[in-house]
């Protein structure tokens, strides 16, 4: 007989419209027909992904994570406390799916199921946050809770639509962060309405210009800080600045870096991936490089 691959499958059956449930049997009868041993378990609440992967992940071969990106960075939080990290896979399940669709993932549950099964891994960076990690994006300001405040089934019937609707509604109420910021020795200090530190080529569902030359395997991250526009032509030219590539303006700051330092006098809320990640008057940012294998296709 031959020697079969130990898999732990954890999925989340209420991320996104919930439908890798309905698919189950079909992802579990093709891993098994092509050797793996698959150990099954579907969460029951919040949180309770890290404590299934600190506990039983180090004994596996290989751990896949079906779920969205909230999911996906439980899951990683918890992999990167193993002395002995299992290859990691990824089925997409949530709304958005940011992180899978920078590592060329398909959004269809058969066909990710297909990646897991057929690609080879590779070691991409992982971003730590004060004591924290994050898969794809830690950021401040403007908009950047809509991903948790936005009700899921509002989600789960308007996707990415849901969270550009959300933000219009707060188009008249920008609140501004003073901060200094520190990047890779690069002192940066401003009222900044925005704050993204980024490892990913799209961001709620948006892609970032090719002019940042994205690379999730590169041990930088991508840093996007928005200064407070003073008015209606100002804020038009950092929207002019974000979607077209040739509309430059000193209101938008773009940067490559390894580490950011950041402080503020006032706690600043911080979102993880999506969730909320605490309040922070000061906080450190490290490129964690090649931290995790996960399986992707094939460039």
């Amino acid at each position: 007989m031959k020697t079969l691959r130990r898999m732990l499958l954890v999925f989340n059956p209420k991320a996104g419209t919930q439908k890798f449930a309905h698919q189950l049997f079909e992802v579990v009868d093709k891993l098994s027909a092509k050797g793996f041993l698959v150990n099954l378990y579907a969460t029951q609440a919040h949180g309770e992904v890290g404590k299934i992967v600190s506990d039983y992940a180090g004994n596996h071969d290989y751990f896949v994570c079906a779920g969205g990106d909230g999911t996906i960075r439980e899951a990683i939080e918890a992999l990167m406390s193993l002395e002995k990290r299992p290859i990691f896979g990824i089925i997409p399940g949530g709304t958005v799916n940011d992180f899978t669709t920078s590592l060329g993932i398909p959004k269809d549950i058969i066909a990710a199921t297909d990646i897991v099964i057929s690609s080879a891994s590779n070691a991409l960076d992982i971003g730590r946050f004060g004591a924290k990690h994050f898969s794809y994006v830690a950021a401040f300001g403007m908009y950047t809770d809509v991903s948790y405040s936005t009700p899921q089934n509002t989600k789960n019937w308007l996707g990415k639509l849901a969270y550009f609707l959300e933000g219009v509604k707060r188009m008249g109420t920008l609140n501004s962060f003073r901060c200094d910021l520190t990047l890779d020795g690069e002192a940066i200090t401003g009222d900044f309405i925005l704050g993204i530190v980024a490892n990913a080529h799209s961001i709620a569902g948006i892609k970032l210009s090719e002019e940042m030359d994205v690379h999730i395997d590169d041990g930088f991250f991508e840093v996007i800080l928005i200064h407070r526009p003073s008015t209606i032509l100002e804020r038009q030219k950092i929207i002019a600045s974000l979607i077209a590539q040739e509309a430059k303006t000193d209101l938008v700051v773009i940067r490559k870096a390894k580490k950011i330092e950041f402080t503020s006098k006032e706690p600043v809320a911080w979102t993880l991936d999506g969730d909320f990640g605490g309040e922070y008057t000061e906080v450190v940012i490290e490129n964690q490089h090649h931290a995790i294998e996960v399986i992707m296709p094939s460039k």
